[in-house]
C-alpha cells in the first residue's frame, strides 16, 4: 500500500505539468526541482518501471525456448492468431504484423528512452538544487542505477550479444534531457561503448551509495539500492565475459545477510484465498514477503498477457472456457526431477478446458495471477519482476566455473546451497562433477530451472552462442507449422521498430533475415 500511495502522491505532484513541459526549456509551465524531494518525485513520476507502466517486455517472452504453443483450440471471433506469431515465430516486421493483428501501439524501444528521458532529467538537475550533499546523493544513486539497468535492457533487446561482437552496432546514446548541438547521440554507438556507458553509471551509483549511511544503502521502499545495483553490476560482467568481476559483485550480494534463499519447504501445496477456497499455492517473488527480493518492478500484465491471454474467457464460437495459447515447453519441464519443489511452486498449472479436468503448465510463474491462486506470506505481489538473491548465487556459480581451478570447488559450493533450499530434505543430494564442462552444463540447466519466465532466459541463450530454437504453431488441430531460428541467427536481434527508424533518420535498422517461413519436418 505504501507504494500505492506513494504513486498516487508522485502523480497528484506532477499533475501541474509533464515530463514534456519539464524537459522544454521555454515551456511556460516548466517545473523547476528546487531540492532533492522535488527530484526524487520526478524519478518516480518519469524514471522508474513502475507497476502501472506497461510496454517494456510484452512478447520478450515468446522468444525463447521455454514456452512451446498450447493444444490447439478454436480461437475467438476476431482474433488473428498473427497477434503472436509475429513474434513466436521471429518475424522479421514482426512490429508490423501485431500492429495490423490488433495490438496497437507495441514500441519497446521508444518505452525505454522515455524512462531514460527522466533519469536524464533528474541528472541535469542535480547540480542546480540547493540541497544536503546525503540528500543529493540518494537521488544520484537512483538515477544512475536506473539509467545503467535501462541501457542494459535496451542494448541485450536490440543489439547482437557483447559476447558474439563488442564492436556490432548496439542503441544511441542518450545522456541529457535536452537537445544536443550534435546529432552524434542519435546515432547507434558500438555495443562496446553503451556497456562501458553502463558500467560508467552502475559505478557511478555504487559510489553515491556507499556515501551514504548503511541504513540508506537498502530499504524496502521500491526503489533501487546499492545491492540492485551490485547485482546488476554482476549481470553486466557476466554477459561481458569478465568471470573475476561479475563473482566479485555477486559475492557482495551472497554475503549482504538482509537477504536470504527461500526454503521452498516453506511454500505449502495448498492455501486459502481471498474468497475462502482451497486452491494451489505459487512462490511469489517481487515482493517484499520474500527473504530474496531485492528489487521488485514492473507491470504484471506486462510481463505475462500474451501468455496468458485467454485464459478463462468464453469463446463466442464454441462457448467452451479458452484456455492460454502457450504453455511451458516440454524441454524445459524435462529439466526437472519429478521431487524438485520448483516444477510445483514456481510454475502455474492451470485447466485446458477438457471435460476431464487436465491441467496444463503455463508458460509463467512465480507472480501474482489472481485470485485462483493463493499468495503465501501475505504477499501484496502488485509488480511483475523483481531482481532477487537466487541470481546472484546463479552468477557466481557460473563465473567461478568458467574460471576453473579453484573456482570449481567454490562454484559447486554456491550451487548446492541454492538447490539445497529446493528440494525436500530427504530428497536433496549434494552434486558433484567429473569435469569443469559437465558442471557448466548443469549451471546452465540450473539457471534455465530456477529463473524461468523472469527474462532471462532469451538474453541467456543470445550470450551462449545463439543455439537453434524450433516454434511448433497450430494452424487447426490437424495441421500444424514448424518455424525455426537457425543458430547465430540475426533474430536474436530484435528488429528496431519502423516508428523509431522514421522519427530518426540517423538510426541504422538491423540486419535483417528474409520472410520467415515453415520448414519441411
Amino acid at each position: 500500500m505504501k507504494m500505492k500511495h506513494t504513486i498516487l502522491a508522485c502523480i497528484a505532484a506532477m499533475a501541474l505539468t509533464s515530463c514534456g513541459d519539464f524537459l522544454e526549456p521555454d515551456s511556460e509551465s516548466e517545473f523547476v526541482p528546487e531540492d532533492a524531494t522535488s527530484l526524487n518525485e520526478l524519478l518516480l513520476g518519469e524514471a522508474y518501471q513502475r507497476n502501472d507502466m506497461s510496454g517494456f517486455n510484452i512478447f520478450l517472452g515468446l522468444l525463447e525456448d521455454d514456452i512451446e504453443a498450447a493444444p490447439y483450440q478454436t480461437p475467438n471471433e476476431g482474433f488473428d492468431g498473427n497477434l503472436y506469431l509475429a513474434s513466436y515465430t521471429w518475424q522479421p516486421d514482426m512490429f508490423k504484423m501485431m500492429e495490423e493483428a490488433g495490438a496497437g501501439h507495441i514500441n519497446m524501444y521508444e518505452t525505454y528512452y522515455e524512462v531514460i528521458l527522466g533519469t536524464n532529467a533528474v541528472i541535469d538537475h542535480l547540480g542546480k538544487i540547493s540541497d544536503t550533499e546525503e540528500n543529493k546523493n540518494k537521488v544520484k544513486a537512483q538515477a544512475y542505477a536506473l539509467r545503467g539497468f535501462y541501457y542494459l535492457n535496451l542494448v541485450n533487446i536490440f543489439a547482437p550479444p557483447y559476447s558474439a561482437d563488442p564492436e556490432a552496432l548496439g542503441v544511441p546514446l542518450k545522456l541529457s534531457s535536452g537537445i544536443e548541438a550534435s546529432e552524434d547521440y542519435l546515432k547507434r554507438k558500438s555495443v562496446a561503448e553503451v556497456y562501458a556507458q553502463i558500467l560508467d553509471d552502475l559505478h557511478t551509483a555504487e559510489a553515491a551509495y556507499l556515501s551514504l549511511p548503511e541504513s540508506e544503502q537498502w530499504s524496502d521502499n521500491y526503489r533501487t539500492s546499492l545491492p540492485m545495483v551490485q547485482l546488476t553490476l554482476s549481470r553486466t560482467y557476466l554477459y561481458m565475459e569478465n568471470w573475476e568481476k561479475a563473482a566479485e559483485y555477486a559475492k557482495l550480494v551472497m554475503d549482504n545477510s538482509r537477504f536470504k534463499l527461500v526454503d521452498l519447504n516453506s511454500i505449502p501445496l495448498t492455501g486459502v484465498n481471498d474468497a475462502g477456497e482451497t486452491v494451489r499455492t505459487y512462490m511469489v517473488f517481487p515482493t517484499y514477503s520474500s527473504s530474496e527480493t531485492i528489487w521488485p518492478y514492473g507491470n504484471v500484465e506486462d510481463m505475462f498477457k500474451w501468455t496468458y491471454n485467454g485464459a478463462n474467457t468464453s469463446n463466442s464460437i464454441t462457448g467452451n472456457k479458452m484456455h492460454a495459447y502457450f504453455q511451458a515447453s516440454k524441454e524445459l519441464l524435462d529439466t526437472y526431477v519429478d521431487y524438485d519443489l520448483r516444477l510445483t511452486r514456481y510454475i502455474v498449472q492451470a485447466p485446458t478446458g477438457a471435460s476431464n479436468g487436465e491441467l496444463m503448465h503455463m508458460a509463467y510463474g512465480k507472480i501474482n495471477v489472481g485470485t485462483n491462486y493463493y499468495l503465501p506470506q501475505n504477499a501484496v505481489g502488485v509488480f511483475g519482476r523483481c531482481m532477487r538473491l537466487s541470481e546472484a548465487y546463479l552468477n557466481y556459480a557460473e563465473a567461478m566455473a568458467m574460471l576453473g581451478g579453484n573456482g570449481i570447488a567454490e562454484a559447486t559450493d554456491a550451487l548446492n546451497a541454492l538447490r539445497e533450499k529446493r528440494f525436500d530434505p530427504e530428497d536433496f543430494e549434494a552434486e558433484a562433477f567429473s569435469s569443469q564442462d559437465e558442471l557448466i552444463q548443469f549451471i546452465r540447466d540450473e539457471r534455465r530451472r530456477e529463473l524461468c519466465f523472469e527474462g532471462h532466459r532469451w538474453f541467456d541463450l543470445r550470450r551462449w552462442g545463439m543455439p537453434s530454437i524450433t516454434h511448433k504453431w497450430h494452424n487447426s488441430a490437424e495441421s500444424s507449422d514448424t518455424y525455426r531460428l537457425e543458430e547465430g541467427d540475426l533474430m536474436y536481434a530484435v528488429p528496431i521498430p519502423d516508428e523509431a527508424m522514421n522519427m530518426n533518420s540517423s538510426l541504422v535498422q538491423n540486419e535483417l533475415p528474409e520472410k520467415r517461413m515453415p520448414i519441411s519436418e
